[in-house]
């Protein structure tokens, strides 16, 4: 062959394989934008009921922050129209895991209102780290059972709710042997997070 045309050849080859990357990340973007807004549209409807009605999202809003290797972090803004008339805007967030396919943490507030009840909390998802969760738990587990192993987190068990003085508090399941050849055992966690710098405040686990 040509050297040229091998040139040519390799080029187009690279540019498909940079099209088929590209294809697979939009793919995955629009997944998380897809859950994520249904996931906000039912929490919506959840806190209104039928007040919620014809739920738009705005997408020049929209923003995709990475927290993680395998979780994104959806922000936006939206409205929705009151069944007595006018529209109300918001804002939210959601978290959304590419390796499960769901989401947690979808919240919403009413942009120029007053906070109402759990729904106006709005963590920094940049911030928090469910890893060093994880972490601080694995070393509670540790002190409590010296002769454990094979310590096994749910990801698609986490939860994150509002907690006192402005913290997050993360929840989850595990499961953990007790000793060597023993059958594993469900473990309950939950981690005191600072919401503004992401620190761990205090880890707590048990087993079930």
């Amino acid at each position: 062959m040509d050297a040229r045309l091998g040139a040519v050849a390799m080029t187009a080859w690279l540019g498909l394989g940079a099209c088929a990357n590209v294809a697979a990340q939009t793919d995955a973007t629009k997944a998380a934008v897809s859950a994520c807004e249904a996931e906000v549209t039912d929490t919506v409807h959840q806190m209104r009921a039928r007040d919620a009605q014809q739920i738009e999202f705005i997408a020049a809003k929209r923003v995709l922050v990475p927290t993680q290797d395998d979780e994104v972090g959806v922000k936006g803004e939206g409205r929705y129209r009151r069944a007595a008339g006018g529209s109300v805007s918001f804002s939210y967030s959601c978290a959304f895991n590419f390796k499960t396919g769901k989401t947690s943490g979808a919240l919403f507030n009413e942009l120029g209102q007053a906070p109402v009840s759990s729904a106006a909390w709005q963590p920094d998802l940049t911030k928090l780290s469910p890893q060093d969760c994880e972490l601080a738990v694995a070393t509670v587990l540790r002190d409590q059972h010296p002769k454990g192993g094979n310590l096994a987190f749910n990801s698609a068990s986490r939860q994150l709710k509002p907690g006192a003085d402005g913290r997050a508090v993360l929840f989850g399941h595990a499961s953990m042997e007790r000793g060597p050849g023993m059958r594993p055992s469900a473990v309950s966690y939950q981690c005191e997070v600072d919401d503004r710098s992401g620190r761990i405040l205090r880890a707590q686990a048990s087993l079930d």
